[in-house]
């Protein structure tokens, strides 16, 4: 009785502190949510209910996670489910301080030693989400007490960095000759035999073999339905389920839209790589990544195409191994 009292008391002493502080927090970003959105104390479904944030009616982003957005409205600040946001809508406040909306920046590129559990939470008896084998490569948000933090699908996701045999720094400002990536991001795949799984894999595989027939110097374009397609048997394509306008449907070349988007995550962290064209899968979104940080290819009106407008040579490395597919953009000069 005396320790809920006292936490009683402690929660009545921080809230105004915490009030304060939210309050002066910096928008990073304006947007309008597509429905009305209910906002939470914190990131959970669980946590306190403050009301809602009314249907395209514009309110502030404080901070972005894979499935959540703390907000701010005229009357309080808490977090509400990313999905319920349009993106279309959103705005960034400073574009000279701040990257696009949803940009994940990943401090480090790492390989797996060994038999190696993607787990729920930063502790050794969490729940693993994914088990990597040797040789598997990761894209790390950062590194802290001896755990990398990476995204899976839609949740932040650790893995033990005994388990790596190299960790490998990211350096945007990486110098000419220099063998070290400027950007890099991982998304995971299904790794079942049912179904058209086993045919996604293979065109997953096939989409990352074809980007080491690319360097793009300076103003060169990757356009990916012609350089990475055509998607055909005879590229070594199969038929696999695809997601066509929030529908699910068997195509040649099923699975690319991950890797076209998983590339979409890596261009969103580099300034000097221009997004010419991309359009997302649609509101239900690719559940392999954060709710709307997609880029459907497969036709006319859904591709990713790109600029390199660095002053230097790029090339891309994508690989494919356990689930987990890594890209990687490396200067080529």
């Amino acid at each position: 009785m005396i320790k809920r009292v006292l936490s009683l008391l402690a929660a009545l002493f921080f809230l105004p502190l915490a009030i304060a502080m939210a309050q002066d927090q910096p928008a990073l970003y304006t947007g309008k949510p597509s429905h009305d959105a209910q906002i939470y104390a914190q990131a959970s479904l669980d946590a306190r209910k403050l009301g809602y944030a009314l249907k395209n009616h514009t309110l502030e982003i404080l901070e972005v996670e894979p499935a959540w957005l703390k907000v701010r409205t005229d009357k309080f600040t808490g977090y509400m489910r990313r999905h319920y946001m349009i993106d279309a809508s959103i705005k960034t406040v400073n574009p000279r301080t701040t990257p696009p909306y949803g940009t994940v920046e990943c401090g480090w590129l790492a390989w797996v030693a060994g038999e190696a559990p993607v787990l729920d939470e930063p502790r050794a008896d969490a729940t693993a989400l994914i088990t990597l084998q040797k040789g598997a490569r990761l894209a790390l948000v950062d590194i802290n007490d001896g755990w990398g933090r990476l995204i899976y699908r839609r949740q932040y996701a650790y893995i033990n960095t005994n388990l790596l045999s190299e960790i490998q720094p990211v350096n945007q400002a990486a110098a000419p000759g220099e063998d070290a990536p400027i950007a890099a991001y991982t998304s995971f795949y299904r790794t079942s035999q049912e179904g058209s799984n086993p045919n996604r894999m293979i065109n997953i595989q096939v989409a990352c073999d074809r980007f080491s027939l690319y360097t793009l110097q300076q103003g060169d374009k990757l356009d990916f339905n012609k350089h990475i397609g055509p998607y055909s048997r005879s590229i070594g394509y199969l038929p696999a389920n695809a997601l066509v306008g929030g529908e699910t449907i068997q195509g040649y070349g099923g699975g690319t839209c991950q890797v076209s988007s998983t590339l979409y995550n890596v261009v969103l962290q580099l300034p000097g790589v221009e997004i010419l064209h991309r359009r997302p899968h649609g509101p239900s979104a690719a559940s392999y990544l954060p709710h709307g940080a997609d880029a459907a290819v497969g036709n006319k009106t859904q591709n990713f195409i790109i600029r390199n407008r660095y002053s230097f040579p790029i090339r891309i490395d994508g690989t494919a191994q356990d689930g987990a597919l890594t890209i990687a953009v490396y200067r080529a000069d």
